[in-house]
């Protein structure tokens, strides 16, 4: 579970926090989306449970259940290739693990299974700097598994990567967090993918403005109000269902176009 017990968080030299006395409780193997505008504290919450910054006061704690080791968190950003340090595939994966001390049975044990999770076997000797955008990300994916991470927060982790990476590395982490019970935390712009979660968090100013379901938010002021902002398929799916053409929400492409053509192919 990670929690966030009354956190409050500044940037020097400011003098206003941007989190002010902040509660959040996160359960295990959940799927969290986290969305709003720029300058409302999502990257800052990400790097906050990742443990890059520290909160000026309060508690952050993380660990799977009562009384269990805190829980290691992966984190991966747009530009994967910006947080490599290995030549190839296998040096960038061990790397951590190396500066562990742990055996080098254990270290190939686990570079064997997660190239296994990750579709990157074979690859080990690739140079990272030749890989495409997608298979970076997987690298990164790797490294973090590698480590024992059991968290991971994907901060815009998507944005410097075509249609089919996408799809591709999104279908990854979904089966990493069913098979592997992973705690995903996806901090998005995407309202489609923010969609697909468990649950939405919608930050403002520093402060949670919304907590709850997808289908919550989308029924919810501040849910209507940015999806019309964001545009894109939801909105799309939004104003067809307020004009009646279609019945309930649509969160994703894929579902809004089998029904359009479902229903012009019988009419």
């Amino acid at each position: 579970m990670i929690l966030l017990k009354n956190v409050f968080f500044s940037y020097p030299p400011q003098d206003e926090p941007l989190f002010k006395d902040l509660n959040l409780t996160i359960a295990p193997y959940s799927r969290v989306a986290i969305i709003g505008p720029d300058g409302s504290g999502k990257t800052t919450l990400g790097k906050l449970i990742k443990g890059q910054l520290n909160p000026d006061s309060g508690i952050i704690t993380l660990g799977h259940s009562s009384g269990e080791q805190a829980c290691a968190v992966g984190y991966l950003g747009g530009d994967p290739y910006n947080a490599m340090v290995g030549v190839c595939v296998e040096e960038d994966i061990v790397f951590g693990l190396e500066n562990l001390q742990l055996p080098v049975r254990d270290i190939e044990a686990r570079l064997k299974s997660v190239l296994k999770w990750t579709g990157l076997e074979g690859m080990e000797s690739r140079l990272v700097h030749t890989l495409s955008g997608g298979e970076q990300q997987k690298v990164a994916l790797a490294a973090c598994l590698a480590m024992g991470s059991r968290v991971f927060i994907l901060d815009e982790a998507f944005s410097m990567l075509d249609q089919p990476a996408v799809a591709s590395i999104r279908h990854l982490v979904e089966k990493l967090h069913l098979d592997r019970r992973l705690t995903v935390i996806e901090i998005t712009h995407c309202l489609e993918h923010a969609l697909a979660a468990d649950r939405v968090l919608f930050l403002s100013d520093g402060a949670i403005e919304f907590d709850g379901t997808a289908a919550e938010f989308m029924d919810s002021p501040v849910g209507i109000r940015w999806t019309d902002m964001s545009g894109g398929i939801v909105a799309l799916a939004g104003d067809l269902s307020r004009r009646g053409v279609v019945p309930g929400r649509f969160f994703d492409r894929q579902s809004l176009t089998d029904f359009l053509i479902k229903n012009i192919e019988s009419s």
